[in-house]
């Protein structure tokens, strides 16, 4: 692994809960994967997500893992909501290795990561 990479993955092994929030969504965003995006779990997740299609809304929570006191959801490969309150590195949508190699190669989309070493 090379010296910035390490370094990138250091600084993702460090991240808050709403820092590894943000480069997820980064990564998905950039990376074409807006399914596999991070929210936080309030009224505006629903608005957005869910807007006039109530039943959608109520499937996806029933045949999901929810529950409406954590403070992070996202959907699952089958449409459905998972939640949690914790977010670890396992809850990327990609290993750390794989987000540092493709941030450093799209620095314009990664402004929370530091690339100068």
């Amino acid at each position: 692994m090379n010296t910035l990479t390490k370094s990138i993955t250091d600084q993702i092994n460090e991240m808050t809960d709403s820092q590894l929030v943000d480069l997820n969504n980064a990564y998905c965003q950039s990376a074409g994967y807006s399914d596999n995006e991070i929210y936080s779990n309030d009224e505006d997740f629903f608005e957005i997500c869910f807007s006039n299609r109530i039943i959608e809304a109520v499937r996806a929570v029933s045949y999901g893992d929810y529950s409406y006191q954590h403070e992070y959801v996202k959907f699952n490969g089958f449409g459905n909501l998972e939640s949690f309150n914790n977010v670890n590195t396992d809850d990327l949508v990609e290993s750390i290795e794989i987000i540092a190699i493709y941030a450093i190669e799209n620095q314009l989309d990664f402004d929370m990561l530091d690339f100068d070493i």
